[in-house]
């Protein structure tokens, strides 16, 4: 049975589990990326994966990244919170679109233009919309996403 992300951060700092001692669908289921993601979640990691990861995507075999972890960490736990992100914005594409040919940008700039207008001047935001002949009932229930985000 193959392990799950937190059972590979397990193998390598608290159980200390040597890769030759896997399974071949446990070995499967290894991710440098997905690893390298989560230790950077621990303060005191962080340096050590921000200078780690520039090896870990086709230079450094899933093995070889293993071992290094194992050799490396010291064995004891880590309480790894993973931050999501905060806030998503989802616009109907037609929208998106409109905004993007308004502003002349392209659409992550135009998310953070709307949640800046949201929060400053939303009436701008409806004029825009009704100047590109958007109907009433759109853009309610664009402004009912957009009641979401802070």
């Amino acid at each position: 049975m193959s392990k799950s992300i937190f059972d590979h951060i397990k193998g390598v700092t608290i159980r200390k589990t040597k890769w030759e001692n896997l399974s071949d669908d446990e070995k499967k289921s290894w991710s440098n990326y997905m690893i390298t993601k989560f230790f950077s979640m621990e303060m005191e990691l962080v340096e050590l994966m921000n200078d780690v990861q520039k090896y870990t995507n086709g230079i450094l075999s899933p093995k070889d990244y293993y071992n290094f972890l194992y050799d490396t960490l010291p064995k004891h736990s880590f309480f790894l919170k993973y931050v999501k992100a905060k806030d998503k914005l989802d616009i109907d594409s037609e929208l998106s679109k409109i905004f993007c040919n308004h502003f002349q940008l392209g659409r992550n700039e135009v998310y953070a233009y709307v949640k800046y207008l949201k929060r400053n001047n939303e009436d701008e935001l409806n004029s825009i919309l009704k100047m590109y002949g958007v109907k009433d009932t759109d853009i309610e229930n664009f402004h009912k996403k957009l009641k979401n985000i802070k």
